[in-house]
């Protein structure tokens, strides 16, 4: 009775920690690390690992005491074995076909900024529709930024007015008014 109460609780209590991780994730940043550096992902004890095992444990502890006449040192030995070993092959693949595969992915730069809020500080001049410019300012990475735009979809845009960016090509941001993103929200 005890193994089977060992095993669903760690059975329960990686699962529960697994969804917690995925809800705050697991990547943190170390303190003092300036911004825009890389933290690389690691095979190390970490919650998503500390998870896997709990839930690979208890699964497999209780599946085989449930289901076989093994002495309880084995059981335990043998879920510990497959948790690890289910832990290292997770990581392995991971770190040989996940991270490989998401450095080979090209970043269009056009759209680092889509969706951004920003509002427009200026009307800089045009004759109307297309022909008008803007200057928006926006906060990235704790800092305020200035830059030119047009409007999306040629709709005239007031000084004030609170935008969204869409993409930025030649220097040039193309924003649409916040209305207008929220009517269709």
């Amino acid at each position: 009775m005890t193994l089977t109460v060992l095993f669903l609780s760690s059975f329960v209590a990686g699962l529960l920690f697994g969804v917690g991780t995925m809800l705050w994730g697991v990547e943190k940043k170390p303190r003092n690390v300036p911004p825009g550096t890389p933290v690389p992902l690691s095979a190390r004890f970490t919650p998503a690992n500390v998870a896997a095992f709990a839930t690979l444990f208890g699964a497999v502890g209780y599946l085989l005491h449930r289901y076989t006449t093994l002495g309880a040192i084995a059981i335990v030995a043998i879920a510990a074995v497959l948790g690890v070993a289910g832990v290292v092959g997770a990581s392995l693949l991971i770190a040989k076909w996940a991270v490989p595969g998401a450095a080979k992915e090209v970043v269009d730069e056009r759209f680092l900024l889509m969706g951004h809020p920003a509002r427009v500080t200026r009307v800089v001049g045009g004759s109307g529709g297309e022909g008008i410019a803007y200057e928006i300012s926006y906060e990235a990475e704790g800092r305020r930024h200035t830059m030119p735009a047009r409007s999306l979809d040629g709709a005239p845009l007031a000084s004030g007015a609170e935008v969204v960016i869409e993409r930025v090509e030649d220097g040039h941001a193309w924003v649409e008014a916040w209305s207008a993103v929220e009517r269709r929200l």
